[in-house]
Order: C-alpha cells, then sequence, then structure tokens
C-alpha cells in the first residue's frame, strides 16, 4: 500500500523530516499540532484556550486537506504540559467532537515546542469508507 502526503499552507508547514499527514487506504494519520500560527511565526496568543481552538484549527486544515473532516476522527492523542487542565482541556474539545466520541489518549508532557502548552494529534477514517 502507498501513501500519499497530505499538505496544505492552511496548516504549519513542516520544517524537517516529517509530513502534515498521510492518507493511506482509507486512514488519514496526522503529525501533531500545536496552537501555532499556520504561517510558522509561533504560539498563538491568548492563553491555553486560544492554543487548543488553534491545534484544533491547524487539524481541521490538514483533515480538510486530505477529505475528512472532525467528524471522520476515531483517535485524538493530547498532550497537556499541565495535565490539571485535563476538565479545561475536555470542555472546549466536546465543543469540536461529538458522540460517539473518537478514542482517545490524553498525556502529562513536561515541555511542548516554542513554549506551547496543548497539542494533538489524530487518525480518521474517509467519509464514505466506514
Amino acid at each position: 500500500m502507498s501513501f500519499e502526503v497530505i499538505l496544505t499552507t492552511a496548516a504549519p508547514v513542516p520544517s524537517s523530516g516529517y509530513s502534515q499527514a498521510l492518507r493511506f487506504g482509507n486512514m488519514v494519520v496526522t503529525a501533531g499540532y500545536l496552537g501555532t500560527h499556520p504561517d510558522g511565526s509561533g504560539v498563538v496568543p491568548g492563553g491555553f484556550e486560544a492554543e487548543l481552538r488553534q491545534a484544533i484549527g491547524n487539524v481541521r486544515a490538514v483533515l480538510a486537506a486530505a477529505g475528512c473532516s472532525l467528524a471522520d476522527v476515531v483517535r485524538v492523542n493530547v498532550s497537556l504540559t499541565e495535565i490539571s487542565r485535563f476538565a479545561e482541556m475536555d470542555r472546549i474539545y466536546c465543543e469540536y467532537f461529538s458522540a460517539p466520541y473518537p478514542t482517545r489518549n490524553t498525556i502529562g508532557v513536561k515541555e511542548l515546542w516554542g513554549g506551547a502548552q496543548v497539542g494533538l494529534d489524530v487518525w480518521a477514517v474517509l467519509p464514505g469508507e466506514r
């Protein structure tokens, strides 16, 4: 099975050895996204909530380039620099994802690039192929 590289300027473009997302068969797997500006100019201002919303927006843009939406997501991995923000993350997350919710793994990490507070990556199934 071959991989199709997904690339869009609507999300941060890789500056090193990784792809924004790969499509293989009916699956799309994204890289990890932080709450950074799509132009690569750094983490968005406004704190945790702004960062999480931007990270989800970056993932959404990459999924759209692959022909998917957040409704097609089956797995989410979330990294938090402060695990105590889990409830806040979950409240915002539930504005974007609905039942049946994707499976999810949330971990606490020491730090993320650029001082970001939250990051996420997803797996999705192409619409019409579930």
